[in-house]
Order: C-alpha cells, then sequence, then structure tokens
C-alpha cells in the first residue's frame, strides 16, 4: 500500500509539472516551468546478439527513442523543484523478431532546499530487458521499481544526509521467479569541511534482502565508509569513499560476503573543451549463476569528452573504456572450478550538432569476456548510427 500512494503522489507531481506545459514546443520555459521533448531514431549493427562464443548471430537492429522531461522550480528563488522524466526504447530486428523489446524508464522526484535542511523524494519504474551492467547473457524480461528519499542538515562546516531507499525487481520469466526479491535500505552519512568546496566524509549503510520463493536467500547487509567529496582539486570533482561490506544470508550454507567496498565518482576537466570521467565501483552484488547467492564486481568506466573548435565546433568526439572484474565465490553443479570473468569494452562517436533542434551521430563499440569457463567467452562489435530530434 505504501508503495502504491507514493507511486501516486509522484504520479500528481508530474502531472503537476507537464501538463501545463503541453502546448509547449521544444525547451521553452513558461515563468519557472520548463518541458524537453525529443526522439532518436538508431540504426544498429550487432555482431553476437546472444553472447555465444561458437556460433555468434548478427542482425540490423532499428530503434526508436523517445524522451521527455519536465521540472517545475518554485519558492524563494526558485530553490525547490519538481521534475519528471521518460525514457522509451523500442527496438525492432532485421531476422530474429523474437528479441523485439520496449523499455520503458520514467522518473519523477520532489526537490526542497529550506538552507538548513532539505529533503529529497524520488521514484523510478523500469520495465526492461536490457542486459547492460548486469550478468545476462540473453535479455531478461523484468520490472524493477526503486524509491528514495533523503533529508539533508547543513550546519556550517558540519552537514548530515539520512537516507532511506526501497527496491523491487519481479522477473515476467517463469524460469526466473525464485529471484524475484525486494530490498529495504536504510543509510547515514557525516560530512565535516575540509576546504571551501571539498568535505571528508563517513557513512553507514543497512538493507535488508527478502526474497519471495528462495527464503534462504533473505539476508542483511552492511556497509560502512569513510571518504572525501567536493572540489579535490582545481579541475578535478566528485567523491571517493571505501571501507568494508558484509552481506550475511540467513539460512544459507553458502559463503557470506565479507570483503572491501569502494565507490568512486570524478569529473576531470582539461579545459573548456575536454572532460574525463572516470567511475569505479566495488561490492557484492546478486546472483542468478547456479549455486551462488552473490559475486563480487569491481567495476569501472571512464569517458572521454572532446568538444571541437573554430569552424568545427558543432562536432564532438567521445571515447569509452569499460573494465569489470566478476568473481563468484562457489562452484556451480558438475563444474570444478569457481567462475571468475573479465570483461572489457572500448569504444568510439562522433556527434554533430546540425541544428539547435537536431543532431546526428555514429559509433562503435567492441565488447570481449574472458573467463576461467570456456562457454561464457564472447566476443561483440556494434556499430551505430543514430539521428536525435528536440521538439
Amino acid at each position: 500500500m505504501g508503495t502504491k500512494i507514493f507511486k501516486l503522489t509522484l504520479a500528481v507531481v508530474f502531472l503537476a509539472c507537464v501538463l501545463p506545459l503541453a502546448e509547449t514546443a521544444g525547451a521553452m520555459g513558461r515563468g519557472q516551468s520548463e518541458v524537453n521533448v525529443g526522439c532518436t531514431v538508431q540504426e544498429r549493427y550487432d555482431s553476437n546478439l546472444f553472447y555465444d562464443r561458437t556460433d555468434p548471430k548478427h542482425d540490423f537492429i532499428t530503434m526508436f527513442i523517445p524522451t521527455l522531461a519536465g521540472k517545475y522550480d518554485f519558492g524563494p528563488e526558485g530553490k525547490h523543484n519538481v521534475w519528471a522524466s521518460y525514457l522509451g526504447e523500442f527496438a525492432v530486428f532485421g531476422e530474429h523478431n523474437a528479441q523485439n523489446y520496449g523499455n520503458h524508464d520514467a522518473r519523477a522526484g520532489v526537490d526542497l532546499d529550506f538552507n538548513r535542511y532539505s529533503v529529497a523524494v524520488d521514484n523510478r519504474f523500469q520495465f526492461t530487458s536490457s542486459r547492460a551492467g548486469t550478468e545476462f547473457d540473453h535479455r531478461t524480461l523484468r520490472k524493477i521499481d526503486t524509491a528514495g528519499a533523503v533529508l539533508g542538515l547543513d550546519f556550517n562546516k558540519l552537514s548530515y544526509d539520512v537516507g532511506y531507499n526501497y527496491y523491487i525487481v519481479e522477473f515476467l520469466s517463469d524460469t526466473l521467479k525464485q529471484e524475484n526479491r525486494y530490498e529495504n535500505g536504510v543509510w547515514g552519512a557525516g560530512y565535516i569541511e575540509v576546504q571551501p568546496k571539498t568535505k571528508a566524509l563517513v557513512e553507514f549503510d543497512y538493507k535488508n534482502l527478502q526474497y519471495k520463493s528462495a527464503s534462504g536467500r533473505n539476508g542483511n547487509q552492511y556497509k560502512i565508509m569513510v571518504g572525501v567529496k567536493g572540489d579535490l582539486t582545481a579541475k578535478l570533482t566528485g567523491i571517493i569513499k571505501g571501507g568494508y561490506g558484509y552481506k550475511k544470508y540467513n539460512d544459507s550454507d553458502n559463503t557470506d560476503f565479507s570483503n572491501a567496498v569502494a565507490h568512486v565518482a570524478l569529473m576531470y576537466a582539461f579545459n573548456d573543451r575536454t572532460d574525463i570521467t572516470f567511475s569505479y565501483n566495488r561490492e557484492a552484488y546478486e546472483s542468478i549463476y547456479a549455486n551462488n547467492n552473490y559475486y563480487t564486481g569491481d567495476h569501472f568506466m571512464s569517458d572521454i569528452n572532446y568538444h571541437f573548435g573554430g569552424q568545427f565546433r558543432d562536432l564532438a568526439a567521445k571515447a569509452e573504456l569499460m573494465l569489470f572484474h566478476n568473481y563468484y565465490p562457489e562452484e556451480a553443479v558438475g563444474i570444478d572450478k569457481k567462475r571468475d570473468d573479465f570483461e572489457w569494452a572500448a569504444g568510439l562517436g562522433l556527434d554533430y550538432n546540425i541544428k539547435e533542434w537536431i543532431s546526428a551521430g555514429a559509433g562503435y563499440r567492441f565488447q570481449q569476456r574472458a573467463s576461467n569457463l570456456g562457454d561464457r567467452r564472447y566476443e561483440q562489435h556494434v556499430v551505430d548510427v543514430k539521428v536525435n530530434v528536440m521538439f
């Protein structure tokens, strides 16, 4: 019931934000409101649809990606706001029509700033079969609902955040029903200003996991981390934190997680035309593989963005790098070794702003997984061409 009320509240926020703007076009603001509507048409070539090492299947995929975002600022100096967004992804495969899909990603939230304290509430609903950032080898249709609330308190050089998170995932495949679960978590962080725009922090997280059909995997997770956030140097901004994590399953003979955890998100501005972003996450991720409750993931990603100048000022380039190491603590039935994967990808893309309301782009990405289990290895080449329109 609480989740339904939460969703209803955010739906009302969305309507209040977007409906008054329905007749506006593009990013035209009305008073303190703004709405953006866009659409991307993309053609993709994928050399290995099913991540198969021995018999890769390739295909051409036509993708239609609509976007909608609305925001309404209110209160003194417009410091409060309500916002909402929607991203759709609809794909049609040239030959493998059974792989056609439609993904939906809707978000909404409220941010209130009262100087000394702040409140932020958000909700995200996904209906998706995406494999990005997961251990899935095939498209796996599922519904994901995520909600969060944060109370912030600011006392000059000292500040605090207290938060609540809710997560539920429901798989539509009968073979994965036992993986349906929900999570409730609370967290708190304290910050102390060590430089005018830099804060040291200490953070504690607690999460409770409940599986609907696999009670042996119910459990609790704890994390404590210390770090720093803000302007780390004149050109480097972001957050670095790390510490210890413990995940205990209530009724399982498998190994519990007890190891280091970390979260890093940084942006380095070389100049006004070039920047690079880094992210690194290390933690225990819930697993659907064989006899494993979780796998330990070390996930690193980086992007370099370059905007050309002069007569090519409407042209931008992007290079990306991904490095994932996933280690599974248990042997699967009939396999005498523990799964250990190393996955990496590299890509390059170009975007050209033809007009303020239309742009075009193209990109290439290579991805490879190396594993101590031969049937888990694969290579993939992906080529994209796209046109994006803002209304």
